[in-house]
């Protein structure tokens, strides 16, 4: 009798099964991290900067960036990379994605050679204000190169 109920149970109880799908947000899946190991120089930037460290699915290097140091502080990286995308569905990724995690867009503007460029900061746990930058240039029909750079900017203590 027991095994009756047991399976009466079975059967009317509902399951649910977890499933993981990408979020997206401006059009383009995220999230893509590995692209950006070389940013990681001895415990810099830190993790709440870091998780702004991100890059649409299938993105792809085409090259390091010398920056020439222009923050404030030790630290600035960029690299140069490719992704299958509008320039415009590029820019909304970021400018969704960032600023969900966190940092204040301060900035878009026209950059050289047709280019268009976003501009965040965002306070880190470090001390130092970062700043991240998107600079993207439509390279073909629904491709486009962009240079990501992140860099300390200024003390906020």
């Amino acid at each position: 009798m027991l095994g009756v109920f047991g399976f009466i149970n079975l059967l009317d109880s509902p399951t649910t099964t977890p499933t993981t799908v990408p979020v997206i947000i401006g059009g383009l899946p995220c999230c893509t991290t590995k692209i950006f190991v070389s940013f990681n120089l001895g415990g810099e930037p830190p993790s709440d900067i870091a998780s702004g460290l991100i890059a649409p699915v299938d993105t792809s290097i085409l090259g390091q960036v010398v920056t020439g140091g222009g923050g404030a502080g030790n630290y600035d990286q960029a690299i140069r990379l490719g992704v299958t995308a509008s320039r415009a569905n590029l820019l909304a990724f970021y400018r969704s994605h960032l600023v969900a995690l966190g940092w204040n867009l301060f900035s878009t503007t026209g950059a050289p050679q047709g280019s268009a460029q976003l501009l965040f900061q965002k306070a880190g746990s470090d001390g130092w204000y970062w700043e991240a930058g998107v600079t993207a240039r439509a390279t073909g029909p629904g491709t486009t190169s962009y240079v990501y750079r992140l860099f300390q900017a200024s003390d906020f203590s």
